[in-house]
């Protein structure tokens, strides 16, 4: 006999659903997981916030739902990370489905969403491979890698016009890395650049033969655009060289890791970030820039990078989605995802009719007496640019 559906039926549901359950694969050992954890304490701390309020509130069960972090060490592997993400969903039945941070394993993770048709909400991995897939169950939180070093080219451009050289260092063997090349190549060439491509293999630590090949070049402008471990070795012999042009920018220069690595000689380099704690927001959602970084101060006694931030993102992203929706039907909150357009601490969350973000913004950031400062766009900006750079070196 078939079954009635009645009201009867709907109470029991409702006293069933005591916890929000997010899913997560996060990297908190291995080569990411400098980033990673970073990434980690910015989604925890969302989720103590959260739940200091009471949870989520959710129209369809009527009341505010608590959230619970499910959360699982990828070890910067791509296989773990699948075994991870297929764990989460298969076994520990998340509600929400997280993207683990770096664009590697944020590929083998939406793979994984995808082949179960359940939503990722990709906070971490910026490559532009997350839409050139065709992915269908993605919700992109962050500005896809093609884009990163559109700011840094533009800002020298306007600086100089008499600038002509770019030497950009990338690794042949990570899409995220190809991805910003060939975003910088185009934007380049846009703005009168002619690009010098110099290729190597992530890990391999010797760039000796490409900085002469570079400096043959002539460049105005040097592009790391790496692994944070790349950066860093490119830019310890740029430093013991003593190179000196008028610019150099590195990936890895927009987290604390790079002062701490380098110290003064840190100083003038320039990197593009999602976002950085200077950045002036009045936001539709969430607390203020300057009130995230004082909770996440109070929380793990250090500011915050733009991991971290991105973390906290997405989970307000999460919250507002959930509240318009009224509902945690996977379907019914990705379409709502990709039908907003609202701003949080981070900045305005736009996506596309696939979930590809459209709408945030990156800024440029330099190192000036020993901090990061914001030089563009001017918008945010709290410092003058310094260019030509002066290295401490």
């Amino acid at each position: 006999m078939r079954r009635d559906c009645s009201v009867r039926e709907l109470p029991r549901k409702l006293h069933v659903m005591q916890k929000i359950r997010v899913g997560l694969s996060i990297s908190i050992t291995g080569i990411y997981s400098v980033q990673g954890r970073e990434s980690f304490q910015g989604i925890s701390l969302w989720v103590s916030d959260a739940n200091r309020e009471g949870g989520i509130f959710v129209r369809e069960y009527g009341r505010k739902i608590p959230v619970e972090l499910v959360y699982f060490d990828d070890e910067s592997s791509v296989e773990i990370c699948r075994l991870n993400t297929r764990r989460l969903i298969e076994e520990s039945k998340t509600d929400i489905l997280l993207g683990p941070y770096s664009s590697s394993l944020s590929l083998a993770s939406a793979e994984t969403a995808e082949e179960h048709g359940v939503t990722l909400w990709n906070h971490g991995g910026s490559t532009d491979e997350m839409e050139e897939r065709g992915f269908t169950c993605l919700v992109n939180a962050v500005t896809p890698a093609s884009r990163y070093a559109e700011g840094i080219i533009r800002l020298i451009r306007s600086q100089d016009p008499e600038a002509r050289k770019i030497a950009a260092f990338s690794a042949e063997d990570s899409g995220f890395s190809r991805n910003v090349a060939r975003g910088a190549l185009n934007c380049g060439r846009e703005n009168g650049f002619s690009v010098k491509e110099l290729n190597f293999i992530s890990g391999c630590g010797e760039f000796s033969g490409l900085l002469d090949e570079a400096m043959d070049f002539s460049p105005d402008l040097i592009l790391g655009l790496g692994r944070a471990h790349d950066d860093l070795a490119l830019a310890a012999q740029i430093m013991d060289r003593k190179i000196r042009v008028k610019a150099v920018s590195f990936i890895a220069a927009s987290i604390e890791l790079f002062k701490h690595t380098f110290g003064r000689n840190a100083e003038g380099f320039l990197s593009s970030g999602q976002w950085e704690r200077g950045i002036d927001i009045s936001p539709d959602t969430g607390p203020p820039p300057g009130e995230f970084v004082k909770r996440f101060r109070s929380a793990y006694r250090k500011d915050p990078d733009y991991p971290a931030a991105q973390g906290y993102n997405i989970g307000l992203i999460l919250s507002k989605c959930v509240e318009d929706a009224g509902t945690l039907d996977d379907k019914t909150l990705r379409a709502m995802a990709r039908g907003s357009a609202f701003k949080t601490f981070y900045g305005l969350f736009e996506t596309d009719r696939n979930g590809f973000q459209t709408g945030h913004e990156m800024v440029v950031v330099q190192w000036q007496g020993g901090r990061k400062v914001i030089v563009y766009p001017e918008l945010y900006s709290d410092a003058p640019f310094v260019y030509p750079m002066r290295p401490a070196y």
